[in-house]
């Protein structure tokens, strides 16, 4: 049993993507409804999910329970950390992809230092006393 309707859901995602100023990528698109859930919007207190087919204001997650409720807001919210960390595959619940050879040269290296503090820096040191003393 699922505890949105697919009908609530789809209601969810359209005003979250309309709301946006332009075209969304897909991600952008998830993390945009991940970020509107872990707001709250769900919870009692919140704005809410309203029908926009019914006459009279009536919430679109009317039968989901208020612990449902926090559970669904606490997973969005842990989604996006997943997501901030770059653990997207965990979000889908897919294997991690192995990284491109791209992502691997943007990141940056650590120095390789020695016991004795010597590294990079006795290099051009040595390069400016040679050119003083030529």
């Amino acid at each position: 049993m699922s505890l949105f309707s697919l009908q609530a859901l789809e209601l969810l995602v359209e005003k979250v993507i309309s709301s946006a100023a332009g075209p969304l990528s897909p991600g952008e698109a998830m993390r945009r409804v991940l970020e509107c859930i872990s707001t709250g919007i769900l919870l009692p207190d919140a704005p809410g999910l309203l029908d926009p087919c019914e006459k009279e204001q009536t919430d679109a997650l009317k039968g989901v329970n208020l612990q449902a409720r926090e559970d669904i807001t606490a997973s969005a919210q842990h989604a996006l950390r997943l997501l901030a960390f770059r653990q997207i595959h965990k979000v889908l619940g897919m294997e991690s992809l192995p990284a491109s050879k791209a992502s691997a040269r943007n990141r940056k290296r650590r120095r390789d230092v020695g016991e004795a503090g010597e590294g990079e820096g006795e290099g051009k040191k040595d390069k400016k006393e040679e050119a003083t003393s030529a």
